[in-house]
C-alpha cells in the first residue's frame, strides 16, 4: 500500500498567486456531460448543456459539422446515450428535479437517427423497469435488455427493436434453480452470448441470515450450471459483475464472500468451465470500483482509491498489448484519471476522458494507429486547470482508532499554516464518498483562500461494509465525532487555524453542520447547513422517501440511522431540539421545492434558534434539493462569502 504523507517541502508553497476567479466559473454546469463516438468511427454523439437542459448532438468527424441536436422536451433532459448502429443514437431522458433530489424523474428511452428522423419512444418507465445488457453488434435493429416489474421479481432478457419498441422474450434466459429463488442480473459474454447471472434465493422471509447466493454459468455445451456462491459468514455476500475475458472462458466479478467479515471488495475469477473461484486483487482499506477494459471489452484489469487513483492490471498474456496501451495513454496524461468511453468497431478510434482534482474533464479521440490524441471538448472550458487548488489526500485515526481516508483542498499561494477552514461533510450519508477529483464548491471555497476538508466518515461508501455498517445507528454520534476528530486533526498537524473554522454541507452534510453547533459548540466559529434534516420525525414524515412507505419500513430506516425509531431517541439526534446548545453563527440555506428534504426542517430549525435568542441567516429559494439554478447558486454563495470572512475572515 502506498502510504498517504504530505511533503511539507512540496506543500508549503504553492508556486501559482492566487488569482479570484468570478463564481459564476465555479456554478456553471458542465458543458460537455459525455462523447462517445459511432461504431465506424465516422461520427461522435456528446450531451451538453444547453439553457439549463442536456441536450444531444451528432458530430461528423471529417468536417467538424454538427448533424443534429436532440432536446427531450421542456422540463425534461438527456442523461444516457450510446449507438446501437451508425445511423442512431438511443437515449434515456428523464424530468428534470434538483441537484440531489428524489422527485418522481419519468424516464423514458427514446431513439432517432443521427439526422433528426425517426425519433421514437421505445419504452415508458412507468410499465417496468429496463437495463440495457448489450447493443448487440451482432443485430443493427435491435438491442439485449433486461426487464424487471415488481410483481414478477425476476430479471428476464429480452430483444429491443430500436426502431418500433417492441419486445421480444429471449429464450436463453437464465431460470431461478431455488424454491423462492430470484435472477437479480444478467451478464453476456463478448459475443453478447447470456453466460453469467446471479440468483437471490429467500430462504425464510424473516431470516436474512440464510438467504442463498447462485451464481449461473452456461458452460460450452450451451447448458446452463448453477453453483452456491460460499461464504464465511451469516449473510449473503453479493457479487458484482466485471466482465469476460476475450475467449470467454473466464468471468471477472467483485466480492468479499471469501471473508469471515464485511470487508473489502475484491478482484475474483470465475473459471466457468471447472468452477473454480481466485481472489486476484484484494486492497485492505478501500473497494474495487470497476473494471478496466480493453477494445474488443474484455476486462484487463481494476481500478481502486486508497487516495489517489490506483490500478490493477491482469498478468496474462492475452491482454498484455492492451495493459501496454492503456499504461502508455496513462504515461502520456500524467497526474490524470482516464475513462474509455468506448471504441469503434474495429478498436483503432477510441474516445478518452481525462480528469483530475483540478481538471473537470476533458474528451480526446485517440487514434491507435497513428498514437496520436485530438482534442474535442472540455466538460468545463470556462476552467483553466492551471488556476486550480490542488487537493490532497489524507488518512487519519478517529478516536476509536477507526481508520478513515479524506482530502484537502489547498488554496493557491497559500503556506499550508493556520488557514482558514471549511470542513465539507458529504451527503448521502451510507454508500457515498468524497474522491480525488474536480469539486467545485471545493475549488471555490479555495480560490478565495479557506483550506478545504473533506472526510469520508464511518458509514461512507467504498471501503468495505464493515466501514460503512460501522455508520449505522450513528447519525450525530460516533459519525459526527469522526468530523471533529478530522477537525482537530488539521488544527494539530498546524494546517488550520482552530480560531477559524466552519463547516458547511448539504443534505446529510447539512444536518452534520447544524448538529455540530450542537455536538461540538465551541470548535466551529460557524456553521452553513444547507438542504439538511433538523427534526428527524417532521422529516420523515414530509420527505418523498417514506411517501408509501409502511410504517414497519420507515421504523427499520429510522433504527438504522438513529439507533432506534423512539421518540425520544430523535429528539436527542435532531438539533432543532437543542437550539440553546448552539454558540456558532449559523446560515442555514435550503430549496423551498425540496421534497427530499423538505423545508420546513428548515423553518422548524430558524424558529428554535430564533426562540433560543441564537444568531442565524437564511437563504431560501424556489429550487429543490441542492440548487439546480445556477443564479441561485451564485447568489448563495456571494453570500457564504460574506458570513465567512465577518465569522472566520478571509
Amino acid at each position: 500500500m502506498k502510504k498517504i504523507v504530505f511533503i511539507l517541502g512540496l506543500l508549503l508553497f504553492s508556486g501559482l498567486q492566487a488569482e479570484q476567479i468570478p463564481i459564476e466559473d465555479f456554478a456553471k454546469k458542465s458543458q460537455f456531460k459525455d462523447v462517445r463516438i459511432s461504431p465506424d468511427g465516422k461520427h461522435v454523439a456528446f450531451t451538453y448543456e444547453d439553457d439549463n437542459q442536456v441536450k444531444l448532438a451528432i458530430m461528423d468527424l471529417e468536417n467538424k459539422d454538427i448533424k443534429f441536436s436532440f432536446g427531450a422536451g421542456d422540463g425534461r433532459e438527456i442523461i444516457q446515450f450510446f449507438w446501437p448502429n451508425n445511423d442512431r443514437v438511443v437515449m434515456l431522458q428523464r424530468k428534470i428535479t434538483g441537484w440531489l433530489d428524489g422527485a418522481r424523474q419519468y424516464p423514458r428511452l427514446v431513439a432517432g437517427n443521427i439526422d433528426g428522423t425517426e425519433r421514437d419512444l421505445l419504452w415508458d418507465f412507468q410499465r417496468s423497469s429496463l437495463r440495457i445488457v448489450s447493443d448487440l453488434e451482432s443485430d443493427p435493429e435491435k438491442i439485449l435488455v433486461g426487464k424487471y416489474h415488481f410483481t414478477e421479481g425476476d430479471v428476464k432478457l429480452h430483444r429491443m427493436d430500436i426502431y418500433k419498441g417492441e419486445l421480444y422474450y429471449e429464450q436463453d434466459s437464465p431460470r431461478p434453480v431455488g424454491e423462492n429463488g430470484l435472477i437479480r442480473s444478467i451478464n453476456v459474454d463478448l459475443d453478447d452470448v447470456p453466460r453469467f447471472a446471479v440468483e437471490l434465493d429467500l430462504m425464510d422471509e424473516d431470516d436474512a441470515t440464510d438467504d442463498i447466493q447462485r451464481l449461473h454459468i452456461k458452460n460450452k455445451k450451451g447448458e446452463w450450471e448453477s453453483i452456491i456462491l460460499p461464504k464465511k459468514r451469516e449473510d449473503f455476500p453479493s457479487p458484482s459483475a466485471i466482465g469476460f475475458n476475450e475467449a470467454g472462458d473466464r468471468f471477472y466479478f467483485t466480492s468479499n464472500h471469501d471473508l469471515d467479515h464485511d470487508g473489502t471488495e475484491g478482484l475474483f475469477v470465475l473459471d466457468t468451465e471447472t468452477k473454480k473461484i481466485e481472489l486476484l486483487f484484494r486492497h485492505d482499506d478501500v473497494d474495487i470500483l470497476g473494471g478496466i477494459y480493453g477494445s474488443e471489452g474484455e476486462v484487463i484489469g481494476a481500478y481502486y482509491e486508497p487516495g489517489y487513483p490506483s490500478y490493477y492490471y491482469l498478468d496474462n498474456p492475452d491482454v498484455a498489448k492492451e495493459v501496454s496501451f492503456h499504461k502508455r495513454l496513462r504515461a502520456s496524461f500524467k497526474g490524470s484519471k482516464l475513462r474509455m468511453s468506448n471504441y469503434s468497431d474495429d478498436g483503432r478510434l477510441s474516445i478518452v476522458n481525462v480528469s483530475s482534482d483540478k481538471n473537470p474533464g476533458d474528451f480526446y479521440l485517440f487514434n491507435r494507429e497513428t498514437n496520436k490524441a485530438r482534442y474535442i471538448a472540455s466538460s468545463m472550458p470556462h476552467i483553466d486547470p492551471k488556476k486550480m487548488a490542488q487537493v490532497e489526500p489524507f488518512a487519519m485515526n478517529a478516536r476509536d482508532g477507526l481508520k478513515m481516508y479524506g482530502q484537502m483542498t489547498i488554496p493557491n499561494g497559500k503556506e499550508l499554516k493556520d488557514l482558514p477552514m471549511v470542513v465539507f461533510p458529504h451527503g448521502g450519508p451510507y454508500g457515498v464518498a468524497d474522491s480525488w477529483r474536480f469539486d467545485w464548491r471545493a475549488q471555490l471555497l479555495a480560490n478565495r483562500g479557506y483550506l478545504v476538508l473533506q472526510l469520508n466518515y464511518r458509514g461512507s461508501g467504498g471501503y468495505g461494509d464493515d466501514f460503512r455498517e460501522a455508520g449505522n445507528g450513528e447519525w450525530g454520534t460516533k459519525m459526527q465525532d469522526d468530523l471533529a476528530d478530522a477537525t482537530l486533526w488539521a488544527i494539530n498537524q498546524g494546517f488550520a487555524d482552530k480560531n477559524r473554522v466552519c463547516m458547511h454541507g448539504i443534505s446529510y452534510g447539512g444536518y452534520a453542520s447544524m448538529n455540530a453547533a450542537v455536538r461540538h459548540p465551541d470548535l466551529y466559529q460557524c456553521v452553513i447547513p444547507e438542504a439538511g434534516l433538523y427534526d428527524a420525525e417532521l422529516q420523515w414524515d414530509k420527505a418523498d422517501s417514506f411517501r408509501n412507505a409502511s410504517e414497519e419500513y420507515k421504523n427499520s430506516f429510522l433504527t438504522m440511522s438513529f439507533g432506534s425509531a423512539d421518540q425520544e431517541t430523535l429528539e436527542e439526534r435532531s438539533p432543532a431540539f437543542h437550539a440553546e446548545k448552539v454558540k456558532a453563527p449559523v446560515f442555514l440555506i435550503h430549496g423551498e421545492d425540496d421534497v427530499r428534504v423538505p423545508i420546513e426542517n428548515a423553518y422548524v430549525m430558524e424558529e428554535a434558534l430564533k426562540k433560543a435568542g441564537k444568531e442565524v441567516q437564511t437563504y431560501y429559494r424556489e429550487d429543490g434539493h441542492g440548487f439546480q439554478k445556477v443564479e441561485y447558486r451564485i447568489e448563495s454563495f456571494e453570500l457564504i462569502f460574506d458570513f465567512l470572512e465577518e465569522h472566520i475572515g478571509k
